[in-house]
């Protein structure tokens, strides 16, 4: 079969479902996925999440310093001749996609299509767009990356997708709705972590607002679920706060087990994936007005995302009294899911490929 290649920095755990999923599509349709990754490295590799699946090949990778930059190098394996398109990481550094961009088969970029997570220079922008005008199309996470990218860059809008970003909701999902009617809860007002344990998490100060709120309210619980480079300090503080549970991982029943038992999600740095977490499990995100938000804080509407602060003091006061006041779970219906992205990702493919 017409192999579709992607490539990836690493495959994290929550990527599977998303890679299985594109892969039954593309197998209806004769084409087969490969997705190519090097192993992860820095902050990355101290999450503990990297994953695999059948269609995953791993490639090595070495990082070259371009004056404050840090570019990656890698290459496909041999095998490629059966490769018919490509779909690498939307960056304008991407020196692989750049040697793409002057092949003959077709080049899908996908990734957040603008400066969400980090500052950007006019430069780099420009270098971005003009990678975009070489590609075939573009699919971005969330309708603004789109937007930029056709507004700042000139794109024509065909050729832009917005395709939406997710875990694996469903299951979160109906696990939660099993759970609501059966869970015993004491009264004690409880928030919950769930990411990586990262500096762009502002761990410190989830750490400072749970010592804030276990002063006002001695039974306030704590739930932190992740791994990272960060890690130490949540053991360090669990080992001598009874209130304070960490969870290295959980997914699927286990997430949704920890989700039924809190109030909110407790999120002051970086809001990425954990904003449809959040929807699945309906918990409303309690989170600062942090800089570099993902594009994935754009999926919550008002009601579902409260921005507090800025000290972790203030925060916690404010999230305890938001908690007092006693809203329901709120479990809207209009979710994003593995199946809607899959679906979307592959009728890319299809439309670049000419297939159906």
């Amino acid at each position: 079969m017409t192999i579709i290649a992607v490539t990836q920095p690493y495959v994290p755990a929550y990527r599977v479902p998303l890679f299985n999923a594109i892969e039954e599509r593309l197998q209806r349709n004769g084409l087969e996925l490969r997705v190519y990754s090097a192993a992860p490295r820095g902050q990355q590799s101290q999450r503990g999440d990297s994953a695999s699946g059948r269609w995953h090949r791993h490639v090595e990778s070495r990082e070259i310093a371009i004056g404050k930059w840090t570019v990656s190098r890698r290459s496909l394996p041999p095998e490629p001749a059966e490769i018919g398109l490509v779909i690498s990481e939307l960056e304008a550094l991407n020196i692989f996609a750049w040697r793409e961009s002057f092949r003959r088969r077709p080049l899908i970029l996908w990734g957040h299509g603008k400066g969400y997570v980090n500052d950007t220079s006019w430069l780099a922008d420009n270098v971005e767009f003009g990678l975009i005008r070489r590609a075939d199309h573009v699919m971005t996470y969330a309708p603004s990356g789109r937007h930029h990218i056709v507004r700042k860059g000139g794109i024509s809008p065909d050729k832009v997708t917005a395709i939406g970003n997710s875990t694996d909701t469903s299951v979160l999902r109906v696990e939660t709705e099993r759970l609501l009617p059966t869970v015993s809860r004491d009264g004690a007002p409880s928030a919950m972590y769930v990411g990586g344990l990262d500096a762009a998490k502002r761990i410190d100060f989830l750490l400072e607002a749970f010592r804030v709120a276990k002063r006002l309210m001695p039974n306030f619980k704590l739930t932190v679920v992740g791994r990272g480079r960060d890690e130490a300090l949540v053991r360090a503080l669990a080992s001598d706060e009874a209130n304070l549970n960490y969870v290295p991982e959980a997914r699927g029943a286990e997430l949704a087990r920890l989700g039924s038992l809190a109030d909110v999600m407790w999120v002051p740095g970086r809001v990425g994936l954990v904003a449809v977490d959040s929807l699945a499990m309906g918990l409303p995100v309690h989170t600062t007005n942090f800089d570099y938000h993902a594009p994935e804080i754009e999926f919550l509407s008002e009601g579902e995302v409260f921005y507090l602060g800025p000290t972790a003091e203030r925060f916690a006061r404010q999230s305890l009294d938001l908690i007092e006041a006693g809203k329901s779970k709120n479990l809207r219906h209009d979710i994003p899911t593995i199946d809607k992205v899959a679906t979307s990702f592959a009728n890319v493919v299809f439309s670049c490929m000419k297939v159906g």
